[in-house]
């Protein structure tokens, strides 16, 4: 028992002198070294470190202290490629470096991630297009070099007006008069004693020729940015890229005697090029008056309207005059007074589109000789309708020269005994053999107009018979003169044979 104790009272000895030694052991580089080991923030560019700062406040601190002194180096933006991050680290105190030394090294560092420098600038828009200017100078310079083709006199002036008073760096242009004032003088509205408004001649307020306004057509936008100097455009290049015309695709309204070809010839294209900007248009689709079928107008970027005041004297045709004739058909026209060519000194105001006239509209005329109209009788009567006599058969001989002579008809090749049709209603004249005809017949349609109907191998109808259009009058044969079975049709008017496919 009491070695038992003995053994006991020594282990005690030993556990305290352990904790006591494991207390100095760890007490002792607490108060013997100062560069201890703890969380700090390293600064890194682009992957790269460039040092460490106490803290991750001090380390932006160091950061924007550097871009500072970067940025007052120069008056133009400066670009970095630059990624800049924070990110912690384990590191002795020894390690960790001033807020002078640390926005140093990142100035240094930043130094070499310049990419570019860039200045104001002026941006234009036009729809989709833009260019990129060095100033304001240079933006008015350009588009006064624009309007000034069209405005030779220099009458215009072009301003930059602010697009939104709240938008800062967004203007657009006016275009005013030179002397601020409008070139016509204001037209003020008179009134009588009972303030009633004086109807007066509207042409006694036409102001002195000249260039009434010039505009242009296009919505310009103009843009305060930074660009670097290799963005810039000079004024020169801009001009041309501005003013250079380009393929644009416009909407274009068919009218009266169109066809493909002459809507292709009026904008200088070729009917393929048509066809290939208007889908599922072919060569032989019908167009009707106000289809509508895409074009290809060449027209620059920006466009200049100008409006121009001119006094001229010139030749000019009265309006025709029509006298209808309800007893005579349409189309049978015949000119009873023959026109006179007048004289007169107008005032018109002229619209151009880029130099080329798109409107003129007369405000003042005077009339130094008077026109005399042509004055034509029309007829109003509805032509009549020509059917063909056998509802099919091959063309074998069409009217005109043949074997030396006149064929006066058109022959379809038909078989012996097909029904052969009246073309118009009218009144048979002539029912029987006819020499080289064969069996004929004839009908008059009461406006001096005949129809013949020949080589027939049978006649239903007879002299005097009324018929109907349509009706059938007799079955085509292979009589008289003839190479084969078929139906002969000739068109008499007024005694004089006619082409019938021009009433058919």
């Amino acid at each position: 028992m009491r070695t038992i104790k003995h053994v006991h009272r020594k282990l005690k000895m030993y556990r305290a002198l352990i904790i006591a030694s494991a207390m100095a052991l760890f007490a002792f580089p607490v108060a013997a070294n100062s560069d201890m080991v703890s969380q700090r923030y390293q600064v890194l560019i682009n992957g790269e470190a460039v040092g460490i700062a106490e803290s991750e406040e001090q380390a932006v601190e160091a950061y924007e202290a550097a871009r500072l002194t970067l940025n007052s180096q120069s008056e133009k933006l400066t670009l970095l490629k630059a990624e800049v991050t924070y990110e912690p680290v384990r590191a002795r105190a020894s390690k960790v470096s001033s807020q002078g030394e640390l926005a140093q090294t990142i100035y240094d560092k930043l130094t070499d991630c310049l990419i570019a420098e860039k200045t104001l600038a002026y941006t234009i828009k036009i729809n989709d297009y833009t260019v990129t200017l060095g100033s304001e100078a240079e933006v008015l310079a350009l588009l006064e070099q624009v309007q000034g083709a069209y405005d030779v006199n220099n009458e215009f002036v072009i301003e930059l007006a602010s697009l939104n008073k709240e938008e800062v760096g967004a203007m657009t242009t006016n275009v005013v008069n030179a002397s601020k004032t409008a070139n016509n003088p204001p037209i003020l509205a008179a009134t009588d004693e009972a303030g009633n408004p004086i109807v007066a001649d509207a042409s006694a307020n036409v102001g002195e020729d000249g260039i009434l306004s010039v505009e242009f057509q296009e919505e310009i936008e103009i843009i305060e940015t930074y660009a670097a100097r290799d963005q810039l455009t000079d004024v020169e290049t801009a001009f041309s890229s501005i003013t250079k015309e380009h393929a644009n695709n416009e909407i274009y309204q068919v009218q009266s005697g169109d066809c493909l070809s002459i809507i292709a010839d009026k904008y200088g294209m070729s009917t393929d090029e048509l066809l290939a900007i208007n889908e599922g248009l072919e060569v032989d689709s019908n167009i009707l008056i106000g289809d509508q079928i895409v074009v290809m107008v060449p027209k620059p970027e920006l466009s200049v309207i100008m409006q121009e005041q001119t006094t001229y004297t010139e030749d000019y045709e009265a309006p025709v005059q029509y006298v209808d004739n309800p007893d005579k058909y349409v189309g049978d026209n015949t000119v009873i007074q023959e026109p006179q060519t007048g004289n007169r000194t107008v005032t018109a105001v002229v619209t151009y589109n880029n130099g080329t006239e798109t409107e003129r509209e007369i405000i003042k005329e005077q009339i130094n000789s008077v026109a005399v109209a042509k004055i034509v009788e029309r007829g109003t009567k509805a032509l009549p309708t020509y059917i063909r006599p056998t509802t099919y058969g091959v063309l074998t001989s069409p009217y005109g020269p043949r074997w030396g002579t006149v064929h006066k008809g058109i022959d379809w090749g038909v078989p012996t005994g097909t029904a052969c049709r009246a073309s118009r209603a009218g009144t048979v004249v002539s029912a029987g053999w006819s020499g080289g005809y064969g069996y004929c017949v004839v009908i008059d349609h009461g406006d001096g107009v005949r129809t013949r109907y020949a080589h027939l191998s049978s006649i239903s109808v007879s002299n005097g018979q009324y018929v109907d259009q349509g009706q059938v009058i007799a079955l085509t044969g292979n009589t008289g003169n003839s190479t084969g079975p078929h139906i002969h049709f000739e068109i008499i008017v007024n005694g004089t044979h006619v082409n019938p496919a021009n009433y058919l």
